[in-house]
């Protein structure tokens, strides 16, 4: 006897198969893609004084002010950043540097600059905004953001806190944050840093 010829019965689940499998691939590629990010952030992440010290020169070569010491560093996708601080927990003052790869929204490399210190335990909040101010580095007049700030849950230790961008040795734009307590960071004070940049 012969079988009508027709069609061979169809799979069920054929397209939801490769779909199910696409999706947990990619799911696989997004998980492996944060834990080599975390990997690579956790190794560039460094907190040795001295190593501190020579990626910060390495970032914009100037003379550290008495009393500062490298206090963490990491480099990630081509960001590197250094901070040094005076006193424990940077309670007299720190010196943030970060090399900013060209065409960086500076504005997003402040916020995530200030996570980053959140996550270091360096918790400011501005409590006034001052007006700009002007400096000069190698000549070439640069302004500055001026800001008051408190670390969170200290009352009244308010400090000054300079935002400005500078030139680093290979013509990148070097974001510098310098913040310090009222009575002793201000305007002479940081132009005399500023005049050590090299």
């Amino acid at each position: 006897m012969d079988q009508p010829m027709g069609n061979p019965p169809k799979k069920s689940g054929g397209a939801l198969k490769w779909i199910l499998l696409g999706c947990g691939g990619i799911i696989l590629l997004i998980v492996a893609f944060f834990g080599i990010s975390g990997y690579l952030v956790y190794r560039s992440f460094n907190t040795d004084p001295a190593k501190v010290e020579t990626t910060a020169q390495e970032i914009l070569p100037f003379q550290k002010p008495e009393g500062y010491k490298g206090m963490f560093s990491m480099s990630v996708m081509g960001v590197k950043m250094a901070a040094l601080s005076a006193g424990e927990q940077g309670a007299g003052g720190s010196i943030v540097l970060v090399a900013v790869p060209a065409g960086t929204n500076q504005e997003q490399m402040r916020a995530q600059m200030k996570a980053n210190m959140e996550k270091q335990g360096q918790s400011q909040e501005v409590i006034e905004k001052r007006k700009n101010e002007s400096f000069k580095v190698r000549g070439k007049a640069v302004d500055s953001m001026v800001d008051v700030v408190a670390s969170k849950g200290s009352g009244d230790a308010r400090m000054h806190q300079y935002t400005l961008s500078v030139d680093g040795p290979s013509g990148q734009p070097v974001l510098m944050v310098i913040t310090g307590p009222e009575k002793q960071v201000d305007h002479d004070w940081v132009q005399k840093l500023l005049d050590t940049v090299k």
